[in-house]
């Protein structure tokens, strides 16, 4: 079963030293990360931006992003972003 038509929703996100612009970029490759491993048993995912086919064009590579839930039917994801001193940790979910 997939999850990729799912409705994914930001329940909060704090940032340090990233510009707003590149937050909404991320958040979108957090979403995207998010429908696409969800439907599997993976608790931890560890991702690269530069992996993202769209991270050139949105400028946002070289960003690791850290994702995991407490178990593996768990529908609340929760990520960090970091490069260097930028981060963004964020809480998602999938209804």
């Amino acid at each position: 079963m997939t999850n990729q038509f799912c409705k994914a929703i930001i329940e909060d996100a704090v940032s340090i030293g990233i510009p707003k612009p590149d937050q909404e970029n991320l958040l979108d490759l957090f979403e995207y990360a998010m429908k696409s491993i969800s439907s599997t048993l993976i608790r931890e995912a560890i991702f690269d931006t530069t992996d993202f086919a769209t991270a050139q064009q949105r400028e946002v590579r070289g960003f690791q992003l850290v994702m995991n839930r407490s178990s593996a039917s768990s529908r609340i994801w929760k990520g960090v972003f970091s490069r260097g001193e930028q981060n963004l940790a964020v809480i998602g979910s999938l209804e």
